[in-house]
């Protein structure tokens, strides 16, 4: 009997495991199909508006820069400890979520930008790991160019 026990136990936090992964499945396809009463808004192409508070979003991109400065630092000194703390902080920081807002609502090559600016941070704490100066240069050069191309092309002149 005692055996049993167990068994309903666990057959039943599986039915309640599984209603909440269907339940869970149908919101997110809910979501995704555009159905309730979500608006989007749209973005005018003039003023390139990526975020909810530019306030947050400049003082959160200043902190990116002091990163990448500290970075460049580390890069000419070879301090190997710096350089992996500084790509690590680089890696684990996102300009898509310094915006306040979802993915959906924002620019498609502004997401591609900061995928490619965490796969480009990536490559860099790779390089440092490896502690090869020819390849770190030529990841943070790539990184470099990543920041300049979403710069280009969304940072309001001053």
């Amino acid at each position: 009997m005692e055996n049993m026990k167990g068994f309903w136990v666990i057959v039943v936090m599986i039915i309640v495991l599984v209603s909440f992964f269907m339940l869970s499945r149908y919101l997110v396809k809910r979501v995704e199909m555009g159905e309730g009463d979500m608006v989007l808004p749209v973005l005018d192409e003039e003023e390139n508006v990526l975020y909810e508070s530019a306030a947050k979003f400049r003082m959160h991109m200043k902190f990116l820069d002091e990163y990448d400065d500290a970075l460049a630092v580390a890069i000419e000194s070879q301090n190997w400890d710096a350089i992996s703390k500084y790509a690590m902080l680089l890696k684990n920081t996102s300009p898509l979520i310094f915006t306040g807002k979802r993915k959906v609502e924002l620019p498609k090559e502004f997401v591609l930008l900061d995928t490619s600016f965490h796969f480009q941070s990536l490559a860099v704490v790779e390089a440092s790991e490896s502690r090869e100066m020819v390849r770190l240069n030529i990841e943070y050069e790539k990184l470099q160019q990543t920041c300049d191309e979403c710069h280009e092309k969304y940072k309001k002149k001053e």
